[in-house]
């Protein structure tokens, strides 16, 4: 086996091999051990990605592989009806036999069994996927760092007499290995294989905790995500009845080279499309992402960054190229609806995680939409967004997790003064918050290319607007309370365990070493992404080779000027946007002191009950109120209550125009 062969087992194999380890033994420090050493096996091996020659493809010499991803097809679809039979949930049964039944017809009945061992190459590294790799080897392995520590402190507040540690950290790095296999495989087939492989692993994590609320979250993910399987069984059995019943379009190289002129394939890639949005919590199937909050926070880490979603939006991604452009229309549509709506309920939410949830839906949304779009300048922001909105999330999530586990509530409004209750991870929460939104971080600078790119659908660009000056009401009210304080004397840094604060000051430092480098990592990955998933319209191609100037980066018009020169809209200065917020952070540090002296009682505008430190006040009619102080969360007008029922009813709309403007294009 060659180098690329070693390479390939190493991202998915190994994993699964620890996994396996991890689940048998069971001695708090072996398990650590082992998922530290393949921790950093897998790191090491993403960054040897790097030196292969790309593009390149692998398809193993043994054919057995083939069978053996065969049998482990139906074991996991029977393991649904299973599922599905034992929680009497009859939508998780449903979709497990509207999988297994037509994939066993097409298999076996149709005569086609011969023909699928023939689909070649079976995997392809490209930059694209590499990007992926990397990003689900890097910090998809530092949350499973951080999982031995959060949960063994999980069990002991929970006082479980047996532990399942072992168990959880099984699901969690084979993970990580299964999400290798998605974003490498050419084959569909196999594609399919690692696809369902993740659902079963999000279906086992989110259950983990196996109280009521866990396993019925666990169902609504496992049939919602069923429902992308049966969209991409169909898809492959269209594919080959309507070539001919030749395996000639069951790759993913062979539909995005077609370019969207094979009239067949348009459907099948609108199936494909739909199956990457559900994974990716596109509205409406956004409650399955929303559920798995009931998870241990590391599901949650790993959900969000590095895994799952992403999955959801690369195939989009990948599938770029083979729409036409009414279907890139429709898809960019429905991704900008997503990032506007999620935005808006995001405010009203009062738990942290939901919060964080809401947000990368709606950044999900913004990337689904880049990807319709289509043009260089989208593919761009895309590619930016995937990899800054993993670092920042993926820390997000964990300084959740940290939080959860010093005050032991999600709630926001019990985080109120955490800045003197535990500074040290409050810092390191403001940061990840803070490069979520503002500049010199590099979220800041794919929103600003996916709105300059968005004006060929004036509609998205509208959307694109008023979503992100959404997103700063609620992460602004969050920041409040965090930073909300008062003068304590003896204010202490808390202190963290080697396996958080080892994952939380990594992310950190990749925040700032990849937004100071943004120009770098643009000239590094993302060009080369972006020629992975060009749609060819050269109306629409960008000169991505001029946006780098240095350290910084030129952001362009959306088209490239007939003359070939670069029109040029704004710059993105790194360094003076680094200076400028060193400055704002550390000038307030050193002159402005809050003391004790300083503080007044709060006036509420009637008879003072008591003494001058009271709180509690006489009003209106004599009646004594206790003063209460707290974050305004606009429930009435933005609330789930309020709105879902008409965010499902456009969403629903959106998919169904979607598909309608497919069938309208065959």
């Amino acid at each position: 086996m060659d180098i690329q062969g070693w390479m390939l087992a190493v991202a998915i194999l190994l994993p699964l091999i620890a996994g396996i380890l991890v689940f048998l033994i069971r001695n708090y420090q072996a398990r650590g051990f082992i998922v530290v050493l393949t921790a950093v096996a897998l790191i090491v091996n993403s960054i040897y990605f790097l030196k292969l020659g790309l593009p390149t493809n692998f398809t193993p010499e043994n054919q057995m592989w083939g069978t053996i991803i065969t049998v482990l097809d139906y074991a996991i679809l029977l393991f649904y009806i299973y599922a599905g039979l034992s929680l009497k949930n009859w939508l998780v049964l449903l979709f497990a036999l509207t999988q297994i039944i037509p994939l066993a017809w097409w298999e076996f009945s149709a005569g086609a069994s011969q023909k699928l061992t023939e689909i070649t190459p079976a995997f392809m590294i490209d930059q694209l996927s590499v990007v992926m790799v990397l990003i689900i080897s890097i910090i998809g392995s530092l949350i499973c760092i951080y999982a031995i520590r959060y949960m063994k402190d999980h069990e002991d507040h929970k006082k479980l007499e047996v532990s399942r540690q072992s168990r959880f950290l099984f699901w969690l790095v084979m993970f990580l290995g299964a999400m290798n296999g998605l974003v490498l495989a050419n084959n569909l087939l196999w594609l399919y294989f690692f696809w369902e492989v993740t659902t079963l692993c999000c279906f086992q994590l989110i259950a983990h905790d196996l109280t009521k609320e866990a396993i019925n979250n666990g169902a609504r993910a496992l049939w919602m995500n069923s429902i992308g399987g049966t969209a991409m069984v169909a898809a492959m059995i269209f594919i080959y009845f309507n070539s001919n019943q030749t395996v000639e379009y069951l790759t993913l190289q062979s539909i995005i080279e077609s370019g969207g002129t094979v009239a067949f394939l348009l459907l099948p890639v609108a199936l494909m499309c739909f199956t990457g949005m559900i994974k990716a919590a596109q509205m409406p199937f956004q409650n399955w992402l929303l559920g798995a909050m009931v998870a241990p926070t590391p599901v949650s880490a790993l959900l969000h960054s590095s895994t799952m979603v992403k999955a959801g939006v690369y195939l989009v991604l990948r599938l770029a190229p083979a729409f036409n452009p009414v279907l890139g229309v429709a898809v960019a549509i429905c991704g900008a609806f997503t990032f506007f709506a999620a935005s808006v309920l995001a405010i009203a939410q009062t738990t942290g995680k939901r919060v964080l949830a809401y947000s990368t839906i709606a950044n999900l949304g913004l990337i689904v939409a880049c990807a319709g779009i289509g043009t260089d300048l989208a593919m761009a922001a895309a590619i930016l967004l995937i990899i800054f909105h993993a670092i920042s999330k993926g820390l997000l999530f964990m300084c959740a997790g940290t939080i959860e586990h010093q005050i032991w509530s999600r709630e926001i409004e019990d985080m109120e003064g955490l800045a003197e209750k535990a500074p040290l991870t409050t810092f390191i929460t403001v940061i990840g918050m803070l490069s979520m939104f503002l500049p010199p971080f590099g979220m800041l600078l794919g929103k600003w290319v996916a709105l300059e790119a968005s004006y060929v659908v004036p509609l998205a660009a509208v959307l694109f607007v008023l979503a992100s000056a959404v997103t700063m009401v609620f992460w602004a009210k969050w920041l409040g309370r965090l930073l909300q304080v008062t003068p304590k004397i003896g204010r202490k840094i808390e202190s963290l365990s080697l396996s958080y604060s080892v994952p939380l000051w990594s992310l950190v430092a990749g925040i700032f070493a990849f937004g100071i480098g943004v120009a770098p990592v643009f000239d590094k990955f993302v060009k080369g992404a972006v020629g992975c998933v060009a749609t060819g319209n050269v109306q629409n191609v960008v000169a991505l080779d001029k946006m780098v100037e240095g350290w910084n980066i030129v952001l362009p018009k959306a088209a490239v000027l007939t003359d070939g020169s670069l029109a040029v809209v704004g710059s993105y200065p790194v360094w003076p946007l680094f200076i400028v917020f060193a400055v704002a952070i550390i000038l307030p540090l050193l002159f402005i002191t809050l003391k004790p002296q300083e503080l007044r009682p709060v006036y509420m505008c009637g008879e003072q009950a008591g003494d001058a430190d009271t709180d509690e006040w006489y009003c209106a009619a004599d009646v004594k109120t206790k003063l209460q102080l707290g974050g305004h969360y606009y429930k009435g007008a933005v609330g789930e209550e309020a709105v879902n029922t008409w965010v499902y009813v456009i969403a629903i709309a959106l998919l169904v125009i979607m598909f309608g403007v497919v069938g309208v294009s065959l």
